[in-house]
């Protein structure tokens, strides 16, 4: 029983230390939905969350085998950072009703849709770890994973309301990205030692992602105030 206890409390407290970065974007991503809807995005989410950890800690070995999937989640990582900042300047004035609904519906699927592939993207390397700890036991892997998931959630709607509240912790959110991107291309079992060969590889990958995300926000952010500008225009003269 206590090594059943010990394994299961090193479950739950590795995969929370290294899902950090996973709730902040979990957050991040459901900030822009309506309170209502961001809770299911959350739970739904976290639901799915929880299935896919479970499956990549049974098959983690195979799954870190296969050809650049590493260096490919990476890339995913860093459009989904992209992503982040983007969604923030494409906020529209109130639309009509029906616009409105169609809009949080769509909203709420992508939210909802990038949520798990972030997560399953990010939960690559944690996996194997916590796979580890369970020594093979599955019922200890599920239960663990389900209890640091909850946990996971509960941040992570936390954060989504600061969010609202401090924007700036959505740049946060990108740079983490663009930060666990460049970590992923670094360690591909195809891609990193490749990248190896390249002088100080460990330290451009990083600056050119979060370079990336830093670029793409301030033109976002130009561009979104350039926008508001002309409808401000457009309003006096009408």
């Amino acid at each position: 029983m206590i090594e059943w206890l010990s394994a299961l409390g090193g479950i739950i407290l590795v995969d929370l230390v290294l899902s950090g970065d996973n709730a902040l974007v979990i957050g991040a991503m459901a900030a822009g939905l309506p309170r209502k809807q961001r809770w299911m995005a959350i739970m739904a989410g976290g639901t799915g969350a929880v299935i896919l950890r479970i499956g990549f800690a049974i098959l983690a070995t195979l799954l870190l085998q296969i050809p650049f999937v590493q260096a490919i989640g990476g890339a995913i990582l860093l459009c989904i950072a992209l992503r982040l900042l983007m969604s923030r300047n494409e906020k529209q004035p109130a639309p009509q009703s029906n616009t409105q609904a169609e809009q949080i519906k769509k909203g709420f699927l992508m939210a909802l849709v990038t949520i798990l592939i972030a997560d399953a993207t990010m939960s690559l390397d944690n996996v194997l770890a916590v796979g580890a700890m369970a020594h093979g036991n599955i019922l200890i892997l599920v239960v663990g994973l389900v209890i640091s998931v909850t946990f996971l959630l509960l941040g992570s709607a936390l954060l989504s309301e600061l969010i609202n509240r401090i924007p700036w912790l959505l740049d946060g959110a990108s740079l983490v990205l663009a930060w666990t991107a460049a970590a992923m291309i670094l360690s591909d079992l195809r891609f990193g030692p490749l990248l190896d060969r390249v002088p100080w590889s460990d330290f451009i990958v990083p600056v050119l992602t979060l370079g990336i995300v830093l670029i793409a926000d301030v033109v976002f952010r130009l561009r979104g105030r350039g926008i508001a500008l002309c409808r401000k225009d457009h309003k006096i003269v009408s």
